[in-house]
């Protein structure tokens, strides 16, 4: 019976030990998932990296230094990879976290311009105009004109890679008498007028009731500043055939055509002239559209001093649209003929 009683007590000590462990590890199951819980929230919020770093999925990582682009991302036990740019072709002028270096700039010659530095790894080109050409466009420069040349030599300042020539003023006694002379002029004109205006105003009097008015026929002049719709895309390179690449340039870049665009075109097809002017004159003819752009054409080139190059291509565009004319009517002709003939066969 003891021994019953001993065994009894021991089966209650052992159930009291086993039920005071379990009560003791449920509370630290329950800190470990809290924690678990914690970093995961942490590592789903956005890194806040320090100054001259970036974010790389959850880790901060340097950037690379002026000169050079990222290849490839830091990790816990390597940091970030960086790449050289190629010396004389790219460059990279600040801290960065970059794929690709940035291309070096080209100074185009044909717009006047020269290197005044060379383009390396930390540093792109920078251009000037050549002498005896100004910049008058903002930094960087893209195009350069002329200098102004004073006459008799009367300079008062210089022209200078970013200014112009100033002349001397000194020559009031001169603009006084030309003022002279064309009030002079002016009051003459306006007594002769008055005279034939009145004379005129007689003779038609006189004439009025004899000879009939008849209006006059518009002259071919008249008709020129009526230009049709024409598709100018199958023409594009015999019309820039009559203009040389600086004048192409010209015209677009007054079309308000980007100078990013302009200068990709180029370089996209260096030492063919011929290709850049025909892509940058099809940039021009996408951006305007078919409606009105012959118009347009012609009449920028005259505005833009290029009469003779407008005076070409509206010869050579006249000979297309009188021929598309000509084949058109005869096409309806014949159309007319065979059914005339098939009318008199029938009946």
């Amino acid at each position: 019976m003891s021994a019953g009683l001993l065994f009894l007590r021991l089966v209650l000590v052992f159930g009291w030990t086993i039920g005071s462990q379990c009560d003791s590890d449920v509370p630290a199951a329950h800190t470990i998932y809290d924690k678990l819980s914690i970093k995961r929230n942490i590592s789903k919020r956005e890194l806040k990296c320090k100054e001259g770093e970036y974010a790389a999925e959850n880790i901060c990582c340097k950037k690379c230094p002026p000169g050079s682009v990222k290849s490839a991302d830091c990790t816990k036990d390597k940091n970030t990879t960086c790449e050289q740019c190629t010396e004389g072709s790219s460059f990279m002028n600040h801290y960065n976290s970059l794929d690709e270096c940035r291309r070096c700039r080209l100074c185009d010659s044909e717009l006047d311009l020269e290197v005044a530095e060379h383009c390396t790894i930390t540093q792109d080109t920078k251009c000037r105009c050549k002498q005896h050409y100004f910049c008058n466009s903002s930094d960087p420069c893209h195009h350069c004109d002329p200098c102004s040349k004073c006459e008799n030599g009367a300079i008062e300042k210089e022209c200078t890679p970013t200014t112009n020539t100033i002349c001397k003023r000194n020559f009031w006694w001169i603009y006084l008498v030309v003022v002279g002379i064309v009030i002079a002029i002016a009051s003459l004109s306006a007594v002769a007028a008055y005279c034939y205006k009145k004379k005129r105003q007689d003779f038609d009097l006189n004439n009025q009731m004899r000879y009939p008015v008849v209006p006059k026929p518009p002259t071919p002049e008249m008709e020129r500043l009526v230009y049709p719709d024409v598709d100018l895309s199958t023409h594009i390179p015999a019309i820039v055939e009559e203009m040389t690449l600086p004048q192409v340039k010209n015209f677009v870049r007054r079309h308000e055509i980007p100078e990013p665009a302009i200068e990709q075109t180029v370089q996209d097809h260096l030492n063919d002239s011929t290709e850049q002017k025909i892509k940058l004159f099809h940039i021009w003819y996408q951006h305007h559209g078919m409606k009105g752009a012959y118009g347009n054409l012609i009449l920028s080139l005259r505005k833009f001093s290029m009469r003779t190059v407008a005076d070409k291509i509206e010869k050579k565009m006249n000979v297309v649209t009188s021929s598309s004319q000509e084949n058109g009517r005869s096409n309806v002709n014949t159309a007319e003929q065979s059914s005339a003939c098939s009318y008199v066969h029938n009946v």
